[in-house]
């Protein structure tokens, strides 16, 4: 875990590369509200050709935040069209944001909370056919200092949990983050406990 510093931000925070590469003709066939489908030609192993898609959306930022007494702050929301969901702060990056400044803008939003103590955890990209970033990052020592404004999308609940019971609630099928999840199974946990 590699701490974030103004200088460092850069060449500490790198974006994973896509899993699904485009072709060379791949073209921008459909751009909707938060997708943007991408279509081209792929020969296949017996010399045919088919159309190959994928889609790319938006990078996302999702921080593992802790207060001053080390419980870490969870969020059990509900937007229209899913069910309530918990997950850990986090959301869109906006265009031209940094990853670092969107991460603290959507702690502030989403819990209230802001931190001086800043880590890189790791990125992901979860999906081979669709190209978005997922960045995790630490939040130690955070202080609350403001309401919640959550987006009108969303209903924000702020829980704070002790290390055992959000190791519990990262188990269940309702905790969002599933590559976060899938990471803290395979021994991420030991890396910020």
């Amino acid at each position: 875990m590699l701490q974030i510093t103004p200088e460092n931000q850069t060449q500490v925070i790198t974006r994973p590369a896509a899993k699904l590469s485009r072709g060379s003709q791949a073209q921008s066939v459909f751009q909707g509200e938060f997708f943007q489908v991408w279509q081209w030609p792929q020969e296949l192993y017996d010399g045919s050709v088919a159309t190959f898609e994928s889609l790319s959306r938006p990078d996302t930022v999702t921080v593992l935040a802790t207060d001053e007494t080390g419980q870490v702050i969870m969020t059990k929301q509900s937007q229209p069209g899913f069910q309530e969901f918990w997950s850990l702060p986090g959301g869109v990056i906006d265009r031209g944001e940094a990853v670092w400044a969107a991460a603290k803008r959507e702690l502030l939003e989403e819990t209230g909370y802001v931190s001086k103590e800043w880590y890189f955890l790791f990125a992901n990209q979860m999906n081979s056919r669709i190209d978005w970033a997922n960045f995790y990052l630490v939040a130690k020592n955070c202080q609350r200092v403001a309401d919640i404004k959550p987006d009108a999308g969303e209903k924000i609940e702020v829980e704070l949990l002790t290390w055992a019971d959000f190791a519990n609630l990262v188990k269940k099928e309702d905790f969002r983050d599933a590559d976060f999840a899938l990471w803290w199974w395979r021994g991420g946990e030991r890396e910020v406990e």
